[in-house]
């Protein structure tokens, strides 16, 4: 589906409320912009992970992050891929 928007003196564009909803954004719902070239962006919503389910860890042989409930190491390739477009 599409829609028009119209940009404010600012070149703010209200994203429409069905969008909004469909895809969780809210006041803090960090977004990518992607300029693809002639004339088309794309918006791409980020998915935050709640800090309460990660943990970050750091010895002498790595760093890195521990999920606390674990985590399906194809849905997070899937998200990442996503992600890059």
């Amino acid at each position: 589906m599409n829609y028009t928007a119209i940009p404010s003196v600012k070149g703010q564009i209200t994203i429409p409320s069905d969008i909004r909803e469909k895809y969780g954004i809210c006041k803090d719902t960090p977004v990518v912009i992607t300029d693809t070239g002639k004339g088309v962006i794309t918006i791409k919503v980020m998915r935050m992970v709640d800090s309460d389910t990660i943990e970050f860890f750091e010895n002498e042989k790595e760093i890195g992050l521990n999920f606390k409930n674990g985590i399906d190491p194809q849905a997070l390739i899937n998200a990442i891929e996503e992600l890059d477009g």
